[in-house]
């Protein structure tokens, strides 16, 4: 804690520093001044010292040197404090100077964001993409600019919201772009009358035949039923075995940030059920015997339960429950074929966010099975 305490105190901006930088006015001292200031700016912003911080300031926002401007910019991003004429100066400065300020400044308002976003380059509407929140409004701008990259991390932003509109205008036009579509489709608040579009974008890119004619090839559905069926028969000893190096193997995928629920219905799509149920496994947090009971249980709740808990996005359980009901639907006895009504996706697209947005609600239910 002393430590800290000592290494604030030499980072803080002192009446020395600034007789350093009469001695020294080169543009290294300037920037290390800067720098302080901005680090030491909401504790100097009060009565006392007030006149001092401003003073600075002024001087050093207007530098002639591009270094010292970035390193003011970069220490002052999140003030509260700053002077909002100071934040709209270096919000329109060369990129490597406002990049900290658009991305962060509490302090600028959407008039002054949508503002800077018409009126210059890409990499200035980049960083407001990226901010930890963006109105509807602003969102609308930057949707606007045209910018590929910049919708691609409007849209995987979560602190971003979007409207219906925006949200079905991005789809529209960048409805063969896989980098929007794949951060379009994880967002919570999709509207209920674009899953059967977004169902289609996931079965075009998966090619899977399921999610765009709603039916099911009868071959298809015996391999997975076939596949269920076998991996119940092997014996609890060599499953468990070849369990645990799968599991390792899906574990490294896991913690790398490169298994997700695309992955989950491939893996359904091809039959491996035993990577199915591991990789279940892990990104619900649940053990694979919990999985077990939750996918293959008639009370679709469960399998509901269990997607919740594994954050999917509700195309990606619409997906999977269509296909495990017509793998089961193709091979009963009756002979029956299955297939789903737009209204059906409609009304399991509202009544499962309803549940994936409930954390206390899936986790009481869970309790109430005895998972």
């Amino acid at each position: 804690m002393q430590q800290g305490a000592r290494a604030a105190q030499a980072n803080a901006l002192q009446l020395a520093d600034v007789e350093a930088l009469k001695r020294d006015p080169s543009t290294e001292g300037r920037a290390l001044i800067a720098r302080k200031l901005g680090q030491s700016f909401d504790s100097l912003a009060v009565d006392r010292t007030r006149n001092l911080a401003n003073g600075l300031l002024s001087l050093l926002v207007n530098d002639i040197e591009k270094e010292v401007r970035k390193a003011l910019a970069e220490t002052v991003s999140t003030s509260e404090n700053l002077p909002v004429p100071v934040a709209r100066q270096l919000a329109g400065d060369d990129i490597e100077v406002a990049g900290p300020i658009l991305a962060n400044s509490p302090v600028l308002s959407d008039a002054d964001l949508i503002e800077i976003v018409r009126t210059n380059a890409m990499q200035y509407a980049l960083a407001v993409a990226g901010r930890e929140r963006v109105s509807e409004e602003l969102s609308d701008a930057l949707v606007d600019s045209g910018h590929q990259q910049v919708v691609v991390r409007l849209v995987g932003n979560v602190g971003a919201k979007l409207s219906d509109r925006t949200m079905k205008r991005v789809m529209d036009d960048y409805r063969h772009d896989q980098q929007v579509q794949d951060r379009l489709v994880r967002r919570p608040e999709l509207p209920f009358e674009m899953v059967e579009e977004m169902v289609g974008v996931i079965g075009a890119r998966i090619e899977w035949e399921l999610t765009r004619s709603k039916r099911m090839d009868p071959e298809q559905a015996k391999a997975i039923m076939r596949a269920v069926q076998d991996r119940a028969a092997i014996g609890l000893t060599a499953r468990e075995h070849g369990d645990q190096t799968l599991r390792t193997r899906l574990r490294e995928l896991y913690m790398a940030d490169e298994l997700n629920a695309e992955d989950i219905l491939k893996f359904l799509r091809d039959g491996d059920i035993n990577s199915f149920e591991q990789a279940m496994s892990l990104m619900a947090r649940l053990e694979p015997p919990a999985i077990r009971r939750l996918v293959y249980n008639q009370d679709r709740r469960y399998l509901a339960l269990l997607c919740a808990r594994a954050d999917f996005p509700a195309p990606y359980y619409i997906n999977l429950r269509m296909a495990i009901e017509m793998a089961e639907a193709t091979v009963s006895p009756d002979g029956r074929e299955l297939s789903y009504s737009g209204e059906a996706l409609q009304f399991l697209q509202k009544q499962y966010e309803r549940l994936r947005l409930d954390e206390m609600k899936v986790e009481e239910m869970l309790q109430d099975i005895g998972i």
